[in-house]
This record gives structure tokens, C-alpha cells and sequence, in this order.
């Protein structure tokens, strides 16, 4: 009995004494695997973009660094699971770069909104099943859901550029693009542009629409940022 009570305290003292130092460890060395794994990712998509003829802007960021920031911004999300950021790329081949970046740009814009909505729509969709709305007043909302996003789309304002690659191909220039869009400003935007929408219903309709015209409605189920791989 008292050997195995030694064994115990022994055992114990060892526990103490090592375990901190070991879990430290593998958390260093998880941290260390994954700043590695980031490089080397980094360091093959660069390869292959210039392999395929991409390159940058004299004077803009390094294609490295570009691709950094952007997979910073796709994994930052906030208390509810929600990208803070809403990511978004576009791609189009013009007679001039600046025309080709031009239309890369609005449709990366479209995608951004386009994000947006089918989260909004997967939401109302889910609120229908779950019988907090009856088939025709989520039509409706639906429906405004597409009409303030359209409107939105149009007006949309500050996105950050995150990613832009050009190249030659023939005569023409193809120019990739990636953007940005605070996920919370783009949302306020849209349910704002929803209140507007729904002005001209009854009282009654709008009081009933009340815990729809919320952003923090929405602030529930998944949403995935579109990848940078769609374009290549």
C-alpha cells in the first residue's frame, strides 16, 4: 500500500512538474505548423499565378503579401460565426487594363451583394420552416431582400481591395480582382434600403415585418466567403 502510495505522489509530481512545459510545447509547435503551412500555401498559389502569366501593378503590394491579407480577412469572424468580411473576386478580359478593371470590379461587387442575399434568402427560407413566417409573407420579404440588394449593389461605397493581378493574353489584358466589404455596414445598408422599400405597406404589414427589418436577424446560420480559386 505504500508503494503504491509513493507511485501515486510520484506520479503526480511528475504531472506538474512536465505537463506545462509539454503543452506548451505542442502549442508552439501547432502555432509554428501552421505559419507554415499559411507560407507554403501562399508560396504555391504565387507560382502558379505567375506561372500562368499573372503579375502586379508597379508599386502595389507584393502578390505574397496581397494574398496575406486576403486569407486574413476571410478568417476573421465575429461573436455570431459571421465573416466581419465579406470576400468577393471577379475576373474579365478587355482591349485596355483599366476596362478590364473596371468590369472585374463590378463583378465582384455583384458577388459581394449576391453573398449577402443568399444568406438573407437562407434565413427567411429557414424562418418558413420553422413556421415563424407563412409562405406569402416570406415571398414578400424575399422580394425585398432582392430589390434592396439590387439597389445596394449600385450604390455600394469604401470596398477595400484585397487582390489584383493582370496579364496579356494576345492583344487584350485580363485583369483579376478581389474585394472587400465590412459584413456589418454592407448588411445595415440593405435592411435600411428594406425599411424604405416596405414604407408604402400598411401599418399592420410593416409591425408585422418589424423582426425581419433587424440585421441582427440575420446574424444566424453559416455563410462562406467565395474562394479566390473560382477565378483561376
Amino acid at each position: 500500500m505504500k508503494n503504491f502510495l509513493r507511485l501515486l505522489i510520484l506520479g503526480a509530481l511528475l504531472l506538474n512538474s512536465v505537463s506545462p512545459y509539454a503543452f506548451s510545447q505542442t502549442k508552439d509547435k501547432a502555432k509554428k505548423m501552421e505559419v507554415r503551412i499559411k507560407q507554403r500555401d501562399i508560396k504555391k498559389e504565387v507560382k502558379k499565378f505567375e506561372k500562368d502569366g499573372f503579375s502586379v501593378e508597379p508599386g502595389n503590394l507584393p502578390m505574397s503579401a496581397q494574398l496575406q491579407n486576403s486569407y486574413d480577412k476571410i478568417r476573421e469572424i465575429d461573436d455570431d460565426g459571421i465573416p466581419k468580411w465579406i470576400i468577393a473576386n471577379g475576373s474579365s478580359v478587355a482591349q485596355t487594363q483599366s476596362a478590364a478593371e473596371m468590369q472585374a470590379t463590378e463583378m465582384a461587387k455583384n458577388r459581394l451583394i449576391g453573398l449577402i442575399e443568399t444568406h438573407m434568402k437562407d434565413v427567411i427560407t429557414t424562418d418558413l420552416s420553422n413556421n415563424q413566417l407563412n409562405a406569402k409573407d416570406a415571398a414578400s420579404i424575399t422580394k425585398t431582400i432582392e430589390t434592396a440588394t439590387n439597389i445596394v449593389e449600385k450604390k455600394l461605397g469604401r470596398v477595400l481591395p484585397l487582390f489584383k493581378i493582370y496579364r496579356k493574353v494576345g492583344d487584350n489584358t485580363e485583369v483579376q480582382v478581389e474585394l472587400g466589404y465590412s459584413y456589418k455596414m454592407a448588411m445595415n445598408l440593405i435592411v435600411e434600403e428594406m425599411k424604405y422599400q416596405l414604407k408604402e405597406e400598411t401599418e399592420d404589414q410593416r409591425k408585422k415585418f418589424d423582426s425581419f427589418l433587424g440585421a441582427d436577424h440575420y446574424n444566424k446560420g453559416s455563410m462562406d466567403n467565395s474562394k479566390i480559386e473560382e477565378t483561376k
